[in-house]
């Protein structure tokens, strides 16, 4: 009898440790279910403030999805692109480096963070990033962008040309790659394919005031001296602060014989960038024109002093110009 009331004891003691066992594990799943909801609401905040272009309410919601669940690669990937559209290019990269690590089939983890090497200028690591995102899909019109950009610095206009095209082909209402095609066909000496593809840039967003302006130049290099003129207008227009939008229109002042005009664009492009090298530089050869020998030598000082490598150009034009000692 006693032998029997100690088994019973046993069982009972049993059941109440399995049934504890399942409870706690219940409770923890249930737990983690609610971590996971909570991590997936917020990450769903998020990508709507992303999305309105909140972007530090957005950094804010996926910071809190991370918390509740640091394995979410997606929340990762995309705290990466509101940091990079902050410009926090550490920031992005290294949120970026963790989705890949989360989650290694991530196209778009890879093409961003091509994107993001490229900015920050390792021009080979942006084309491997760019490469490895292609590979997991083919479609990635960012990642074949990208790649175009950086074969476009390393002086591969061929290779870029194609990227572009690629691109074009999988999201052809993208105005950026049109206005990145452009410029490599620009380099190519196409004038008139960069002034099309500008063309459609500008059609896709009529604001694009960097458009405006590298179409300006196109324009320019063909002899068309007023086109340019109405695009330079137009870009300053858009973007009233931009020194390269004063320094180019300043070209066509000169090409116009107007140095008055010109000298005023100078001065505001060395107001809007006082570090502005070549402005320095074509200020004092307009300077030079108009007979203000002294002012020009300041401004050929400056230039100098800015950027000691421009001396060659700087030489040449004066001599182009009008005769005038250099600054020693």
């Amino acid at each position: 009898m006693k032998r029997k009331s100690i088994l019973a004891t046993f069982i009972i003691f049993q059941l109440i440790f399995c049934w504890q066992s399942i409870l706690c594990w219940l409770m923890t799943a249930q737990a983690q279910n609610s971590r996971a909801a909570t991590a997936a609401s917020y990450l769903d905040r998020a990508a709507g403030w992303l999305s309105k272009g909140e972007l530090d309410r957005a950094i804010a919601d996926f910071d809190l999805a991370i918390a509740f669940d640091p394995t979410l690669a997606v929340a990762f990937y995309n705290r990466g692109r509101a940091r990079s559209q902050k410009r926090d290019f550490d920031g992005a990269l290294a949120d970026f480096d963790r989705a890949i690590q989360l989650d290694p089939r991530l196209a778009q983890a890879w093409a961003n963070r091509g994107g993001i090497r490229y900015v920050t200028g390792d021009l080979d690591g942006a084309i491997s990033d760019s490469d490895r995102a292609i590979e997991l899909d083919p479609r990635q019109a960012l990642a074949l962008n990208n790649r175009g950009l950086a074969r476009m610095d390393k002086k591969d206009l061929v290779g870029a040309v194609a990227d572009f095209d690629r691109s074009l082909k999988l999201d052809p209402k993208r105005a950026e790659t049109y206005y990145n095609r452009g410029t490599a066909r620009y380099r190519q000496g196409d004038l008139d394919g960069a002034i099309a593809d500008r063309d459609k840039a500008i059609k896709l967003k009529p604001d694009f005031a960097t458009a405006y302006g590298d179409r300006g130049a196109a324009r320019l290099a063909k002899g068309d001296v007023e086109g340019a003129l109405v695009d330079y207008n137009r870009a300053i227009e858009l973007n009233p602060a931009s020194s390269i939008g004063h320094f180019n229109r300043a070209l066509v002042w000169r090409k116009k014989g107007d140095w008055a005009r010109a000298l005023a664009d100078y001065d505001q492009a060395i107001a809007l960038n006082p570090r502005f090298a070549d402005a320095y530089c074509h200020r004092g050869l307009a300077r030079l024109r108009q007979g203000a020998a002294g002012a020009a030598e300041r401004d050929f000082a400056r230039c100098l002093e800015l950027n000691p490598e421009l001396r060659a150009n700087l030489t040449r034009q004066i001599k182009e110009s009008k005769p005038a000692s250099l600054p020693r």
